[in-house]
């Protein structure tokens, strides 16, 4: 696909963010986003301007690369087309990955095992690349990164080729639904170090670092209700409070000063959805050969799923017997926090140091 192709692929992309309204801005309860649509802040027209660049970028890196058809590659998948893994097929790492919780971009974690990787010998069966899952928009690919948004999965497109792999015709993604991106090239830093384009003299393109991604949308805005712990030390043993809580749990009067609450899925549905989603996600990461996993806090911002039962749920499936036996090399978790507001702190209260 020549350079044009590229960029009139992503000119069509631009045209569709105009025309349809992302979930990401139309909720009541974050006002503040479509304030940022209409007024378009500093950071919004700038953002806009990275991603214009990143389009003319992208199309010469490729073609230098020869790699513009494999950027351009996905599957679709469903819970229908993702079969459960079989013990046999297991890479059987010599012991279990520990769970790191990283206050990072999910790129930059990413970056940083595909660097630890090239320096080292891998099993040449395996799969060298990271993999990363991207949050994403269920209805439009890329969310709104062309229109200067910035959520998990727009900070991921300024920076690589991933959107170039999510494509029209495979939206909306319904809710058993993902996408698979075997080639994404990552050619700039991240929002904090200034969105530096990475390649320079030192560094030609032929070593800009590649992942794979897999695209899944997290439930959007789902019920919710608050529960009283019974024993706080359970949520620190890894114990998720879903459990054993009951209806009398709910309270619409304040709880007393020394009673922990949590807000988990108000729907147990909404819980087995959510865990079925992850499941597919490590199902997909272990078929293609990835050993090395980049996870996250699925759909805990302006998606408002409840940090503490995501990150239980995460330890649920992990600990599967389906996946016992050494699948991962590595298990991180990038859960990025500047301002400390408490999914950092969450997932790493429940998930670090775990064996998986």
């Amino acid at each position: 696909m020549s350079s044009q192709n590229i960029k009139s692929r992503l000119w069509d992309m631009v045209n569709e963010n105009q025309l349809i309204p992302s979930p990401r801005h139309t909720s009541r309860h974050h006002s503040h986003h479509h304030h940022e649509d209409t007024e378009a802040s500093p950071q919004r027209q700038a953002l806009r301007r990275t991603a214009q660049e990143t389009i003319g970028v992208l199309s010469v890196l490729l073609n230098r690369l020869n790699s513009t058809n494999q950027a351009h590659k996905s599957k679709k998948l469903s819970s229908s087309s993702v079969r459960r893994l079989h013990p046999s097929d297991c890479p059987r790492f010599p012991s279990p990955a520990t769970v790191k919780i990283i206050n990072d971009d999910t790129l930059n974690v990413a970056v940083g095992l595909f660097e630890s990787a090239r320096t080292q010998r891998l099993d040449p069966s395996l799969n060298p690349r990271p993999i990363i899952i991207n949050f994403a928009s269920y209805r439009k690919p890329g969310g709104g990164w062309l229109n200067g948004a910035m959520a998990q999965e727009e900070s991921i497109c300024y920076r690589s080729s991933l959107a170039l792999s999510l494509h029209s015709r495979d939206y909306p993604l319904a809710l058993d639904e993902s996408i698979y991106s075997p080639y994404v090239l990552v050619m700039r830093s991240d929002l904090a170090s200034g969105h530096n384009l990475l390649e320079s003299p030192t560094t030609p393109p032929e070593d800009l670092p590649v992942v794979s991604g897999i695209t899944i949308a997290a439930l959007y805005r789902p019920i919710l209700r608050r529960v009283v712990l019974k024993d706080s030390q359970k949520e620190r043993r890894g114990h998720s409070p879903h459990a054993h809580h009951s209806s009398r749990h709910c309270s619409t009067s304040p709880s007393p000063s020394r009673r922990r609450t949590q807000e988990v899925f108000a729907r147990d549905r909404d819980r087995k959805l959510t865990k079925s989603k992850m499941r597919q996600a490590l199902r997909i990461a272990a078929f293609n050969g990835h050993g090395m996993l980049v996870l996250g806090a699925l759909g805990c911002g302006v998606y408002a799923n409840p940090p503490a039962e995501v990150a239980h749920c995460w330890l649920e499936v992990l600990r599967e017997t389906e996946f016992c036996g050494n699948w991962w090399r590595e298990v991180c978790f990038a859960v990025y926090d500047p301002k400390n507001e408490g999914n950092f702190a969450t997932f790493e209260r429940v998930l670090s140091g775990k064996k998986v």
